[in-house]
């Protein structure tokens, strides 16, 4: 017997996906976000096929109210195959924090070689054990689409990731990350201006490249967020 699947909305971009009734994460195919279906309203088809039928239509006719009628149908169905347990901290393998790389980008890098170099990992499966690694899920979510965009992973399936080549054994250019938020914060720590060189050196204590620094910061500076007082010094505007 085939498994049902969910039609629900990427609240993104407004565009209609689909995936299997169970699924609790899935990236869109438009825009790249990887959905929450736990939180999204969601029409359940008995095929892959009708599911994909209602994609297109949906989509043509933006939702309205064909979506909302069959949301409303089948509510109860939907609620009763949509997973309810949650996963704590407590339920994963313990972890010393001694065997963890201390930047969050290394320790993703290692989450992925366990779980998604010799096989595909659901979406599902690394959410679940962020917190053994000490990862938060919204951060991981952004950076999996950047390791995507850098090569160094793909979506098999919308739901799926796998590392295309694990960083341990091959050599792997550091994939560029955002980390404008983490120069702001620092200089602000700095008392508003610092020197570029020390905001570089503690970030790469985070485990960020030097070239992802250089990178936020050119994009603060074209911003207007933050401004060059004098040579080798930043400060906030």
């Amino acid at each position: 017997m085939l498994k049902p699947y969910l039609v629900f909305r990427c609240h993104k971009c407004r565009n209609f996906t689909n995936a299997p009734a169970g699924q609790k994460r899935r990236r869109c195919s438009y825009c790249g976000h990887i959905i929450d279906i736990t939180k999204a309203a969601c029409a359940l088809f008995d095929t892959p096929e009708q599911a994909s039928d209602a994609v297109k239509e949906y989509n043509a006719s933006r939702g309205g109210d064909a979506f909302h009628k069959v949301v409303e149908a089948s509510k109860d169905r939907v609620k009763a195959l949509l997973p309810s347990e949650k996963l704590s901290t407590k339920d994963v393998v313990d972890k010393s924090e001694d065997d963890l790389p201390s930047g969050k980008t290394q320790r993703l890098l290692k989450l992925l070689e366990k779980e998604a170099s010799e096989s595909d990992c659901s979406l599902d499966r690394i959410a679940e054990i962020c917190p053994e690694y000490q990862l938060d899920w919204q951060w991981v979510e952004d950076q999996l689409n950047k390791l995507s965009n850098s090569g160094i992973l793909i979506f098999p399936r919308p739901w799926t990731v796998k590392l295309v080549d694990s960083p341990t054994e091959k050599t792997v250019k550091a994939p560029i990350v955002d980390v404008t938020k983490d120069i702001v914060l620092r200089i602000e720590e700095l008392g508003g201006e610092a020197r570029v060189d020390d905001v570089i050196e503690y970030l790469k204590q985070m485990g960020v490249s030097q070239e992802s620094v250089e990178t936020s910061l050119d994009r603060l500076m074209t911003q207007g967020v933050v401004y060059v007082p004098k040579t080798g010094i930043i400060g906030l505007v």
